[in-house]
């Protein structure tokens, strides 16, 4: 990015301390500067520069201007008036200032005389910041609590060279950083019963920021969030089998009811001496028939559930 003079000034005769206050904060301003006179007998000047309250030295020049004298940075770490660049003034184009800038005060000092004349004509130029957490999926993922549950980003994030692309799972989108519950590498999941609920709607999004110690800084000034997807775990569901009466004679039938937890509909699979008998069950309650064929000994005999599914889970 490179910057032309204006929209800031400080002058015409200007003195003492101008400060630009950035809300959120920045990573980084370029700050371009013309004028900074040294006009004997009238005055010499220089700039001082403070990013968050605390002084910054300048270390490197900014772009020189084709225009007038470049200035010099002082022992100290100022912006001085080069000698000798009284009517064309000093100056330089994008000093850059690398930074979590809250706050930028730049002082201007008269070593000697008093202003007169152009002081500075300032621009600032803040760099966006280009990482980008990418988007995800706009879905409402039911999961069972057995299964990992895996939503999709896009893989349309922008990172640096620093950044790294990490997935939040959390409770309140009017909190997101507050209510964060786990932090994964992946868009994907598992079920804690410590810290997570069935039936509770929670939040994945995608955040992307500096590394630091393998995880995301959430302080980073360029820290980025992507949209939200939804995810709401079930339990596995559960059935419970009953019969009226349980005497059977060989070639006859008895009527059993299962009682089903979970959401319908039910697949259901049943073994016995009859067989194996796969049902398909619309409510949280149904019947169905066992007949123990011809020729089984007497005695008592088995029906169990081997299989069942609801809605959104299986239990094997």
């Amino acid at each position: 990015m490179e910057c032309s003079y204006g929209p800031y000034w400080i002058g015409n005769n200007a003195t003492g301390s101008y400060t630009f206050t950035f809300s959120p904060a920045i990573p980084e301003v370029r700050v371009s500067l013309v004028s900074i006179n040294d006009f004997p007998p009238f005055g010499t000047e220089e700039l001082s520069f403070e990013v968050n309250g605390i002084f910054y030295p300048i270390t490197n020049p900014g772009m020189s201007d084709t225009c007038s004298v470049p200035a010099i940075i002082s022992p100290t770490g100022t912006i001085r008036a080069a000698p000798g660049s009284k009517g064309v003034g000093s100056s330089w184009k994008d000093v850059i200032i690398t930074e979590t800038i809250n706050s930028l005060t730049i002082e201007n000092i008269w070593l000697s005389g008093s202003p007169n004349g152009t002081i500075v004509q300032l621009l600032i130029c803040c760099l966006g910041c280009p990482t980008d957490a990418g988007t995800m999926l706009e879905q409402t993922l039911h999961a069972c609590i057995n299964v990992p549950a895996t939503l999709t980003h896009n893989a349309d994030e922008v990172l640096d060279n620093d950044d790294l692309l990490q997935f939040i799972l959390f409770s309140d989108p009017s909190d997101t950083l507050g209510s964060i519950i786990v932090t994964s590498n992946t868009p994907a999941f598992i079920f804690n019963p410590a810290t997570m609920q069935t039936g509770v709607t929670y939040y994945v999004a995608a955040i992307a920021g500096n590394n630091v110690g393998g995880n995301v800084d959430l302080n980073d000034p360029c820290f980025d969030i992507s949209n939200a997807a939804q995810l709401i775990w079930h339990p596995l569901p559960e059935v419970e089998l009953q019969t009226d009466n349980s005497d059977v004679c060989p070639g006859g039938c008895r009527t059993l009811t299962a009682t089903l937890t979970g959401t319908p509909p039910f697949t259901l699979t049943v073994t016995s001496p009859a067989g194996t008998t796969t049902l398909t069950i619309q409510d949280n309650t149904g019947t169905f028939e066992i007949c123990p064929p011809i020729g089984t000994p007497p005695g008592s005999f088995t029906v169990q559930a081997t299989a069942l599914t609801d809605a959104y889970c299986a239990c094997p």
